[in-house]
């Protein structure tokens, strides 16, 4: 199924709002507690991010009030919203106004404060900036990094709104992506911005009907100096290494909750080193403890295989390929049983699993047959993929386990009985999978403008689907049709640091066709913005058959992992209707990524149309991509040609140029 963003939705784990609507962050956690709270998110977009406060959700930005709802209100004899204003109670609060020039807060539509140098509120079209905003009692703050810290500025309400519970995310004109949302409470009380008499008797100029910052307050009190603690955790962050981080973690664990925030890092640090951290200091991976290794596997920064990530917890379990017994094993299954579910065994390739298969623990644990068996499931209803148990058959291999009792140890069956209750380690039933693998991200949208965020159960389901987001690689998300954040533009801007210009002219990728270049196959067209009337890849021989095909080189030097893709029809009305795309790195094998049989999602000349990518095949980064037609588009007049006249891929993009460590692909891809 094809995804065009025309409203609200979530693409992996960004929650994306289209121009001129709001969603409301409805659910219980993500609501303001007693008309109080923090919200800090992380926002890409190129102007006019937009956070809403209001007593009631569900409208759109400027949501005037029903005329029957003003009727009742003055039968009733109760005011008007807003003091007679036709809109609903609301504050609006605008990172990146003007064009991207200033920070702006509102009330009932009216401006009350434009903060014109404010540089901090200014977003980034090319990374996702983190934010907070604090609302406490009419006082609203903004500042960036981690709830409390770079204030930008605060703004009083001298006659707050009562009773505000919800928060809303909007867009004006453009498309702008939100993630990590998360509601904390209150912050303690903070610097107050200068009221409207202290700026007018500061000489503030003609007054006006908002509040402007004054010269002398554009620079806020410097900060008090920082403690000991701060200085101390600063030092040991400063000096963390594979060797060390387990050590500091198990200290932080000690510390807590004063040492929280430097647990934190240890871990984000210990998730995007957890290879070297395995090979250099696996004693200290073993003395970790279940939850502190829990939060490491399910980083979305780890930079491991997942079938390393089975490795090290068998062997930080005590589990190894040789132990006979359960005995000897250092860690309870109990604990086992809350690691297992952070591993994405779906991600895994067939050989993998069948190595896991064969584990001894693959016997004794139902748990780990369980997520095998989701594993599976996930590769049955894979689009145009074959299952498998096929692929096992045919090679000669047995076929997946059946559920099988736990050894006959006393204590740990006992224990895998009481797992049996825990539903947020028992991965969901088959016909759950689909709607989970389409989950893939912390929050859902229910309706079109209500966003709650998943429990803990349904998040860490739906996790195991999602690919990872490794160290140092460009991420490139798709956020709507057309957008300016793939792999085509991202190459012809160098990341944004210059102008774009078309790839393939400048020699930054190439594109190939079935047939010869020339008025009516025009490569340099699929990465370019102008709309191509007519351009088709034509057949030719292969192997005997005819085959028609585009191909996206994106050179030596880099490496894709595709989770989305782009098409926009020429002018022609040959809709494509079977094709599959490919990856491949030696442009000989080819492995399918996504495969479309009479998909009718095509309709119109020129329309756009995307695609996520999902397959366990997709978790591979590939050098080269390939749309092959797989069958005749049967209402063509060319049944044979593969019409387009745009093709933009999104994803994880790994970068030799940045080096071989981080920025460089996986090891092993």
């Amino acid at each position: 199924m094809s995804r065009t963003l025309t409203s609200c939705g979530v693409v992996g784990d960004v929650l994306v709002v289209a121009p001129m609507e709001a969603v409301w962050l409805t659910g219980s956690e993500l609501q303001l507690q007693d008309g109080r709270g923090c919200l800090s998110f992380e926002v890409k977009g190129d102007t006019d991010a937009t956070v809403l406060l209001k007593q009631q959700s569900g409208s759109r930005r400027w949501q005037h009030l029903a005329l029957g709802a003003a009727a009742a209100a003055a039968a009733n004899g109760q005011p008007a919203a807003g003091r007679g204003s036709p809109v609903e109670q609301n504050y609006t609060i605008i990172l990146g106004s003007h064009r991207n020039s200033c920070l702006k807060f509102e009330k009932d539509g009216e401006l009350c404060c434009m903060v014109p140098t404010a540089p901090e509120a200014k977003l980034s079209s090319s990374s996702f900036s983190k934010y907070w905003l604090n609302f406490d009692g009419g006082a609203i703050s903004v500042g960036t990094g981690e709830p409390g810290d770079n204030l930008c500025y605060t703004w009083t309400d001298p006659d707050p709104i009562p009773n505000i519970h919800y928060a809303g995310l909007s867009a004006w004109d453009k498309h702008v992506g939100y993630r990590n949302l998360c509601m904390h409470p209150a912050l303690a009380l903070l610097p107050r911005s200068p009221s409207p008499k202290q700026q007018r008797a500061a000489g503030a100029g003609q007054q006006q009907p908002w509040e402007l910052w004054p010269e002398e307050a554009q620079t806020p009190p410097s900060a008090s100096p920082p403690s000991l603690l701060d200085c101390c955790q600063a030092a040991l962050l400063r000096g963390l290494t594979p060797l060390s981080v387990c050590d500091l973690l198990q200290v932080a664990d000690c510390l807590s909750p004063v040492a929280d925030r430097l647990r934190s890092h240890a871990v984000e640090y210990a998730a995007q080193h957890f290879s070297a951290v395995a090979a250099q200091d696996l004693a200290g991976l073993c003395s970790l403890s279940t939850a502190c290794l829990s939060e490491i596997l399910c980083s979305q920064s780890l930079d491991c295989h997942e079938k390393a990530v089975f490795d090290a917890v068998m062997k930080w379990a005590g589990y190894g390929c040789d132990v006979a017994d359960l005995s000897s094993a250092c860690h309870p299954m109990q604990d086992l049983d809350q690691l297992l579910p952070c591993i994405r065994f779906p991600l895994m390739r067939d050989e993998e699993l069948e190595a896991v298969r064969r584990h001894a623990m693959c016997q004794r644990s139902s748990l780990l047959q369980e997520l095998l068996q989701e594993a599976l499931d996930a590769r049955m209803d894979e689009e145009g993929q074959r299952a498998p148990q096929a692929s096992l058959q045919a090679s000669g291999r047995s076929q997946w386990p059946q559920r099988a009792a736990p050894a006959r140890c006393p204590a740990c069956w006992q224990a895998s009985q009481s797992q049996k209750s825990r539903a947020c380690a028992r991965p969901p039933r088959r016909r759950h999978c689909a709607a989970l693998r389409g989950q893939r991200g912390p929050i859902s949208v229910q309706g079109k403008r209500h966003v709650r965020a998943l429990t803990a159960s349904e998040q860490l389901a739906s996790s195991r689907f999602r690919l990872r987001r490794a160290p140092g690689c460009a991420e490139l998300i798709y956020m709507y049709d057309g957008d300016k954040n793939g792999v085509c533009w991202h190459l012809g801007s160098r990341g944004g640091s210059q102008p774009w210009v078309n790839p393939v002219l400048a020699g930054r990728l190439q594109v190939r066709a079935s047939s010869p270049a020339c008025r009516s196959t025009d490569p340099k067209a699929l990465a370019g913005n102008n709309f191509a009337r007519c351009n088709f890849a034509g057949p030719r021989m292969e192997n005997g058959q005819l085959s028609s095909w585009w191909v996206l080189d994106l050179g030596p030097e880099h490496r894709l992992i595709c989770n989305h893709y782009t098409l926009r029809h020429d002018g022609s009305t040959d809709f494509l209707r079977s094709w599959v795309l490919q990856g491949s790195n030696d442009g000989a094998s080819w492995a399918d990524l996504r495969r479309h049989i009479s998909d009718r999602t095509v309709r119109m000349p020129g329309q756009y149309a995307s695609w996520p990518v999902s397959s366990h095949a997709a978790a591979v980064p590939y050098r080269m991509f390939r749309l092959l037609l797989v069958g005749p588009n049967p209402e063509a007049a060319n049944p044979h040609h593969v019409c387009l006249s745009f093709w933009e891929l999104y994803g994880y993009l790994y970068s030799k140029q940045a080096g071989q460590g981080a920025g460089a692909a996986p090891c092993g891809a």
